[in-house]
This record gives C-alpha cells, structure tokens and sequence, in this order.
C-alpha cells in the first residue's frame, strides 16, 4: 500500500484555515437550558491580543470570529485554563486573516492560547462560565513534540526489526526464480509482500524507496509495460500473466536491490512523529479506496492477504500510541472491537494457503469488510489530530 495522501491532512494549504473541533475524542454531554445556538450573537476575540474580546459568556454554544492583526501567522486553541485540554483550534491563521470557530461549552474556565510564528506562546484572559449546557464539546490534553518522541522510536524499532525477514523473503523469492520454480515463486511473492505491507506508518520515511519496492504503473505511459513499473507489482503482474522465471529475474533481482537499500538506510531516517499518528487512519483509508476496489490487483487476487496484513500495521501503530490515546480518546474500547471484527471476517476468505479474490467474494461478505474497514477509518480519523505534537510553551 503506497502512501497516497498528504503526510498532515489535518494542516491544510497555506493561507486557508481549518478550523476543528476534537469531536469524539473525551468529553461528555449534560443536559440543562441554553439559548439556541442561532440567537447567539457572534464573539469578535483578537488574536493578536490573545484572547481578548470575549465578553458577557454564558454557557452554551459559542460562535466566534478570530482576527489575526499581526505580521504573523500561527495556531490559535481554546482549552480549559485549569487543564489545558483543547476544545477546538484553527491552523493555520495567517497574518492580517479572520476564522471562525464554534464551540460549546459548560461551566469552567476557559482561556485561548496563541501560538505565532517565531514567538513564546501567550495565553489570553481566563474566562469563567457558570452553569450546564445541553451540549458540550469534547476537549482532549495536548500531546508535545516530546511526548511523541517514544512512540516514535518505538516505530522506527518495529520497523528495522522487520527488514530483516522481508530481505530473507524477498531474497527467496529471488532463487524460486533464478531456477525457474514460478510454482514456488507465487505463494513466496505473497509472502513477501504481506511481510512489507505490515510495515504500515513507515511510508512517509522510505521516500524513494517505496516506488521501488512497492510501485504501481499509474501515470507511466507504457502502463504496466513501461520501463519504470518495478516492484511487487511487476513480479506479481508477469507470475500471473504467464511471463517467463528469466523475463522476471532481473525484477526480482531489483527488488531485492531495492530492499537492501531501504535495510541499509531506514535506521538514519527521521520519521515525523505526526507521520505516525496519521498512518493509524491512513492505512485503513487507503485499503478501503484501493485494495478493496482492487485497483491493486495485477492477477493474484490477493487484495483481502494485503487488507489482513494491512490491519497487522495498523494494530501495531496502535499499540505503540495506546499510551497516549487511552486518556485522550475516549472510542479507543470501540477501535479495539472493530479491529477484532475486521480481521475476524477477513480471516474468514482465508482457507489453507489461498484467499478468496475480491470478485468471487459473495456479496453480503464484500459489503460487511467494506463496512468494516470503513467503520474502523472512520474511527481511527481523529487520532492525528489528538497525537499531532504541539507547542505549550
């Protein structure tokens, strides 16, 4: 699964502003009288006097325009004044710009924190609510660069420990060829790949390496004929398009080039921390838009093997960040069933050696992994947003 998506879809393009609530995150919801939101007059707060503006609160829903009057863009939060939690921010705010943000709050303390480019952050005026709302908005502790630091390491660990049995594999593979075994040589192809795909949150740190490992034709003129397709799935399309042990061997011989490589360099990479957080959702994403739809296909059927060891990656970003998530997110219980669900009916188009290819899945069972794996993305979506490290001083 090649990564496909930017590396920090939650910070959008400069000069565009994402204004986000952490819903689903912790939080809870209590019932008591408020005016309705649309009878709620708009709270003009500076952001360049931090937090300044916000007048005669009352509990409830909060709609509220930031303006950012200084030469410097930033980040602005609102979080509980005692705790620090984060109700809702906007990034990035750029110089001389407005946002709007909504919230709703109960009774507390509140105050909004002002982080500009190049400057110590500011923390505005508390501001105290009295009472309960109906509605409350989730808020979630920040997580620091260095708190992230661990997991990181942790990663970059599970990772290194693998190549090694994805070099002896694919170096297996390279023999089955080199006889002329292609018998032998597709259930060793899979094997092989499966044992990448688990890699999972590492793509962003195997630049060029990936297209060479793991490349797809897409955009290459002579498609799956052209020159540049190289990888798994060339190997995979030639065993399963009838080509030659000897028309594949310098493939192979490539790929495992390719891995020797990535073997040799991954231990000086630096893996963003937020890279991370975000490959927890992005897995997931990517097998529900391209293995599921069998795009990825190129004659093994194997999409529902990479789907299953996709969730293997998944499974394992998880529980390298379950220490930070168990206090933040309050669905991690519900991750962990849907999980348990999705590789339980994956499993179950398993038999001996073989999965079932996608197109002679029965339907009932293709529409329950999709919603599956839709259901578990959807869930895993907010995790980047909780873990992307921020600044708190």
């Amino acid at each position: 699964m090649r990564l496909r998506y930017p590396t920090a879809p939650y910070v959008v393009a400069p000069l565009a502003v994402a204004s986000i609530v952490l819903a689903g995150c912790s939080g809870s919801h209590h019932h008591a009288a408020s005016a309705p939101a649309d009878q709620r007059p708009t709270i003009n707060v500076s952001v360049s006097q931090c937090g300044t503006g916000w007048t005669h609160p009352t509990v409830g829903h909060q709609s509220f325009v930031l303006h950012n009057t200084d030469t410097r863009g930033g980040e602005v939060f609102l979080s509980d004044a005692k705790t620090g939690a984060v109700f809702a921010y906007v990034e990035p705010l750029g110089a001389g710009t407005t946002a709007a943000m909504s919230v709703d709050l109960s009774g507390g303390s509140y105050a909004f924190r002002c982080v500009m480019q190049d400057a110590d952050v500011v923390v505005g005026p508390t501001i105290t609510l009295t009472g309960t709302a109906k509605v409350v908005s989730p808020s979630v502790l920040p997580v620091s660069q260095q708190q992230m630091i661990g997991p990181t390491k942790k990663y970059e660990a599970y990772v290194t420990g693998r190549l090694p049995a994805l070099a002896t594999l694919v170096g297996t593979l390279q023999d089955d060829l080199a006889h002329g075994d292609l018998s032998r040589a597709r259930p060793d192809w899979l094997s092989a790949h499966l044992a990448y795909e688990r890699l999972g949150a590492a793509y962003g740190a195997f630049g060029d390496a990936d297209g060479d490992i793991n490349g797809l034709p897409n955009g290459l003129p002579g498609g799956v004929h052209d020159r540049g397709f190289v990888g798994f799935h060339r190997i995979e399309y030639g065993l399963w398009h009838g080509q030659s042990a000897a028309a594949l061997k310098p493939f192979a011989d490539d790929l495992v080039a390719a891995v020797a490589g990535l073997r040799k360099n991954f231990p000086t990479a630096q893996i963003d921390p937020l890279d991370v957080a975000i490959r927890a959702h992005e897995i997931t994403e990517n097998a529900l838009q391209f293995e599921l739809t069998g795009q990825t296909d190129f004659g093994s059927g194997s999409n529902l093997a990479t789907v299953r060891a996709n969730l293997d990656g998944t499974e394992a970003v998880l529980a390298i960040l379950e220490p930070l998530l168990a206090t933040r997110y309050s669905a991690m219980p519900q991750v962990t069933r849907e999980l348990a669900t999705a590789q339980h009916d994956l499993d179950g188009q398993h038999h001996g050696s073989a999965w079932t290819p996608l197109a002679k899945v029965p339907r009932p069972q293709r529409e329950r992994i999709n919603a599956d794996i839709s259901q578990l993305s959807e869930l895993l979506a907010p995790i980047a947003a909780i873990c992307e490290p921020r600044r708190t001083s």
